[in-house]
């Protein structure tokens, strides 16, 4: 079972920080000096992953989303490289409509469609400017809003159109824009 979707931080910080704390506890001298290194490393580490999924729900999606879509991902890639073609993002894209979505995943395809997807992204863009807009200065929005449609309309197809539209499902658009806008800034892992 993959804890990290859930989390944010995976078994090896667990082991990690549980070996530490049972060398701090056993043994002596310097060495228990050097566990305390790695332990509290460790331990800030997971509670900042840990915070960051508890507080922006999208991320919880998102991680958990990318997990299959890295098994769909690499499968074409066997399938290409063994038919001697070029990868097709559309491949494991619409697999993971399937995989998310089921039966309505057809009907979600359609977003996979370069024109639909941007104009996802760019409704959710108007309807939530504030998400976008956030600590912008008010001569900069404008300038700001258009730098967002132009990112939007230069996006290329991934994965991220079939994660934004699961978490609206699950959430809300407004969380969707919220993870547009974390995308467009690079705070998505």
């Amino acid at each position: 079972m993959r804890i990290s979707w859930f989390f944010g931080f995976g078994w090896t910080s667990i082991v990690t920080v549980v070996a530490c704390g049972i060398g701090i506890n056993l043994l002596s001298g310097p060495v228990v000096w050097a566990l305390y290194v790695p332990f509290l490393l460790v331990a800030l580490y997971m509670t900042v992953r840990f915070r960051l999924y508890s507080t922006q729900p999208w991320r919880r999606i998102h991680s958990r989303v990318m997990i299959a879509f890295g098994d769909l991902a690499e499968a074409e890639y066997d399938a290409a490289k063994k038919e001697s073609r070029e990868y097709d993002i559309r491949v494991p894209c619409a697999g993971l409509a399937q995989h998310l979505f089921g039966e309505d995943g057809a009907a979600i395809s359609a977003l996979l469609l370069d024109e639909n997807r941007k104009t996802y992204y760019k409704e959710l863009a108007t309807e939530f400017p504030e998400i976008f807009l956030t600590g912008v200065t008010e001569e900069r929005k404008e300038i700001v809003l258009g730098g967002v449609y132009q990112d939007i309309e230069t996006s290329k197809l991934g994965p991220d159109i079939l994660i934004a539209r699961a978490i609206e499902q699950k959430h809300s658009r407004a969380e969707a824009a919220n993870y547009l806008h974390a995308l467009m800034l690079g705070k998505v892992r």
